[in-house]
């Protein structure tokens, strides 16, 4: 009788399959990619201006972001992802710490 009573509920209420949830597409990233221009040009244009600690600062910001959108938009493996994951990380790290540096510099010593 149970038996019966399963086929007959899953006929009138058949269970649906799972699927895998479809990835949303990525963006454009205009505001990264704008970021990126931005750090550029004022590496470019402000090399004359700047010392080496704010030379290397905006060098690894450069870096770092070109490595975030390199994770977004690149098709690479994902043991390659995860490198380029660890070096956007490791190069903005560098980058605050050399940031803190330049105003121990500029304002205390």
């Amino acid at each position: 009788m149970s038996k019966q009573y399963k086929k007959l509920q899953q006929k009138l209420h058949p269970k649906e399959k799972k699927t895998a949830p479809k990835e949303k597409p990525v963006g454009k990233d205009y505001v990264l990619i704008a970021v990126i221009g931005f750090i550029i040009v004022m590496t470019v244009f402000g090399w004359d201006y700047m010392n080496n600690i704010s030379r290397a600062m905006y060098v690894l910001l450069g870096i770092s972001m070109s490595c975030n959108y390199a994770q977004r938009h690149a098709k690479i493996s994902e043991e390659k992802m995860v490198y380029v994951a660890r070096l956007g990380l490791i190069t903005i790290a560098i980058a605050v710490a050399l940031f803190l540096v330049s105003l121990y510099y500029q304002f205390v010593a």
